[in-house]
């Protein structure tokens, strides 16, 4: 069978187009890089909760807000965080949990790819019309 290359315009492709899938891919890595400088300042503390939350500017909408908070206690499971959490004397960090926001939105167009963690979490969840 003969092999089928598909290409896409990316952020590095010659016309500079930004897929979602680039965007969510930098931000992700712009958020763990920042996570990786807090876990490597705090190596001197034991074990600690990491909490970060991820929100739009309400003084621009197109800038979005992370903020990472330390804690020495299990922080509340909120919608749109994320929590950490890490045992130096182990050396292990933990993800906790992942929550997305709870803001409806228009799709305009399906997306052009699934995802298999996020179609496989919400077949667990309820649909509620309202």
């Amino acid at each position: 069978m003969p092999e089928i290359i598909v290409k896409q315009p990316s952020l590095f492709s010659p016309d500079a187009t930004l897929l979602m899938g680039d965007a969510r891919a930098m931000m992700g890595r712009e958020v763990m890089d920042r996570i990786r400088k807090v876990v490597d300042s705090n190596q001197g503390k034991k074990a600690y909760y990491l909490l970060v939350a991820s929100r739009q500017d309400p003084t621009d909408e197109k800038r979005i807000r992370t903020t990472i908070v330390l804690s020495g206690v299990q922080p509340p499971k909120m919608l749109g965080t994320m929590c950490f959490h890490v045992d130096n004397q182990k050396g292990r960090a933990k993800r906790l949990w992942v929550l997305p926001l709870d803001r409806p939105s228009v799709i305009k167009a399906p997306p052009a790819e699934l995802v298999p963690e996020i179609a496989a979490a919400a077949r667990r969840l309820p649909i509620i019309h309202g």
